[in-house]
Parts: structure tokens; sequence; C-alpha cells
């Protein structure tokens, strides 16, 4: 097999083979210069050309009484030794640099075609791969491609199968659970008061698992890449003043309150998907922050960006899982008891919503106190606004 040593030692062997023919090439050439300009001399033109030399010196040629000898008549002085060198010497240079960067930029092009495929990788392209052909190469940078690339793949069908067991299983649990709701309706009717309690723990407990359904399908459609339907402009400002009003119905019981500061802006979306990601941060910021203190849902522009900051006054999440929550079923360690609520998909549909939209959500955790979860959203163009109106 042609290992990639064997390659690298043969580019660079022609390229200073190449660079040592030029080389030579022009030193020959330069010789043949000047042989042309300075013949050899027989011996009979020599002795005419010394005779000159052979005569008296002349009383002075200096202020010392001595002088250079005069030149040889006819023939101009040979050029500098050193600077026939230094020009042959840049020629050789210039020339095996240029190979060698040609060969290296060639011989390392699938080691960029692989760095690009772990990057798309990593930002959640599961469709990534190197594309090295395998039949025109047999070198290790050739076989790390390929491992590469069979790996992506078994990323990809394991995180397809994944989901589609998710998608799979919430339908399948809809159907006994819509029949578990239609035998406790009946049950009702002929139970005796001693059993009112129970059948409302089940109630509740059907329709805790009724969500977590719904959640699991939603974001099923989300992650599949599937879009809405109809793209329709979403005035942001009325769609968050009626999040709020129904997040201070719920946080009334708590003695917490939520206040609300937005700008008129318009996103081009689905109104009830951005409704879905925007009260899923409100609720979740509404359950963590501390009682008889405020959740605070700002919203303002940045060039052709609606920025939307929801804060809190929490306990914040720790600095190496606040990229994490935004994964499905993820929970901060001190939060997985049951009595913290809950199913761990809220903010993933959030950040699967956003991103569906073209924008993008991250969290960091204030310097006071709390977590400060920020969504940008692109806005509509303002010939836009004026033609929906």
């Amino acid at each position: 097999m042609r290992t990639l040593f064997f390659k690298l030692f043969v580019a660079f062997l022609l390229a200073m083979s190449i660079s040592g023919a030029v080389f030579f090439s022009l030193a020959f050439w330069a010789r043949s210069q000047q042989q042309e300009h300075h013949p050899t001399l027989s011996a009979d033109q020599l002795r005419h050309e010394l005779k000159p030399l052979l005569q008296p010196l002349p009383p002075k040629h200096g202020p010392d009484g001595m002088g250079p000898p005069p030149p040889l008549a006819g023939h101009p002085p040979p050029p500098p030794f050193f600077m026939l060198l230094g020009f042959q010497v840049g020629i050789f240079l210039v020339v095996g640099g240029c190979i060698c960067y040609l060969l290296a930029w060639r011989i390392t092009a699938p080691v960029r075609r692989l760095r690009q495929a772990v990057q798309q990788l990593a930002d959640g392209n599961l469709q990534a791969r190197t594309g090295i052909a395998t039949g025109r190469r047999g070198d290790e940078i050739t076989d790390l491609g390929s491992d590469f690339d069979r790996m992506a793949e078994r990323i990809e069908a394991l995180v397809l199968s994944q989901r589609q067991l998710v998608r799979d299983i919430s339908h399948e649990l809809r159907s006994p659970l819509a029949r578990l709701q239609v035998a406790l309706g009946l049950a009702r009717r002929n139970a005796p008061p001693r059993t009112e309690q129970a059948l409302d723990r089940i109630e509740r407990e059907g329709e805790r698992l009724n969500e977590l359904i719904g959640e699991l399908l939603t974001l099923s459609l989300l992650e599949n890449g599937a879009s809405f339907s109809a793209s329709e402009p979403v005035e942001m400002q009325a769609l968050l003043a009626e999040i709020v009003e129904d997040a201070s119905f719920e946080a009334a019981e708590s003695s917490r309150r939520v206040q609300l500061t937005a700008v008129p802006a318009l996103v081009a979306g689905n109104r009830e998907l951005l409704r879905r990601a925007l009260e899923n941060v409100v609720r979740n910021a509404l359950h963590y922050t501390a009682e008889e203190s405020c959740v605070q849902v700002a919203s303002g522009l940045e060039n052709s960006t609606l920025v939307i900051r929801v804060l809190d006054q929490g306990p914040g999440v720790p600095d190496e899982m606040l990229s994490a929550i935004f994964q499905p079923f993820y929970r901060v360690a001190e939060a997985r008891d049951r009595l913290s609520g809950g199913t761990g998909i809220g903010l993933a549909i959030t950040a699967r919503a956003v991103a569906l939209h073209g924008g993008s959500v991250k969290a960091v955790n204030r310097p006071e106190a709390g977590l400060e979860v920020e969504i940008r959203l692109p806005v509509m163009p303002l010939e836009k606004k004026t033609a929906s109106c």
C-alpha cells in the first residue's frame, strides 16, 4: 500500500529534482554566455594582448606612482561571481518553493475535507461526509476519511432509530391513554365518595402523561426537520403580552410576578410554534425563580434581529451545563427529583423551534443571581411589513 510517508518522500524528491534541474540549466547557460563574451586566446593572441603590458610603466599613474593595470582592449569585465550565484540561488528557491507548495496543498486537501466534515457533524448535521474517493487513493488519510464516513453513517442510523422509536412509542401510547380517560369517566359515575381522591390522582397522572406525549410528538417533528405548513407575520409584542398574562395568572398563587418590556416587531413563522417556544422559557423561569420575586421579559431590536431576554432570580445553572439544558430529557443534578416538575423537553422544543425560524437561543448565569435566556429571531424587512398591512 502506498503510504503517506512514501508520497511525501516522492513529492519532495520530485520538487528538489525539478529545482536542481532549473538551477543547473541556468548555471550552464550563464557559463556559456561568459565563454561567448570571453573566449580562450591562442598563444599569438595572448602574446599580442600582453605586449603593451611589457612596455615600461609611465612615471606616475597616481599619488604613489602606482596604478591599476590597463584592462584588455575590446573585452568588458566579467560580472561579479557572487551576483551570479545569488541570482541562481534565488531562482532555485522560488521554483522549489512553488512546487512544494502546490504538492503540499494537493496532499493535504483530504485533511481539509475531513476537518470540514467533523465540524459539520459537531454542529448537528448527521449527513456530513468527507467524500474522499477510496479508489483513487490508498494512504492513511483515505482510510481515516473512510472510517469517519462509516462512523457518521452509524451515528446517523442510531439517532434516526432513536427518534423513530420515540415517535412510535408516543403514537402507540395515545390510544391506551384515551381509553384510560374514558374508563376514568365511567368509574366516576358509580364510584363511592371515598375513592374520589384516588380518581383525582389518576386523572392528574393521565393529564401529565398526555402532556408528555404531546411534547414528545412535537419534539420528534422538529428534530426530523418538519417545517410549519404556512409562514405568516407574527406580531411579537402582542404574542409576548399574551404569554406574560397567562404566566402572571399562574404565578399569583406563589407570590411571583412577571414583568414585560417589549417593542413592536414582526417575525415570519408559525405563531403557535413561537408561542410554545417562548412560553416554555417563561414557565421555566417562573418555576425556578425565588418566591416574591419577579421574572423579567424584555425584547429589543438589534439591527434586523429581535432579541428576547427572560431573566429570573433563581439558583441558576452550573456553567458547564448551560448548553446541555437545551437537550431533550436533560435535568440539572439538583432538579432531578419528581418535585421539580416538568419533563425535561420544554427547553429542547424551544431550541428546535427557534432554530426552525432561523434564530438562536442561549443561557447565561446572571452576575447577581438567576439565569438569563436570550432568544434571537430575524425580523421581517420593512417592505414586507408594509405589504402585510
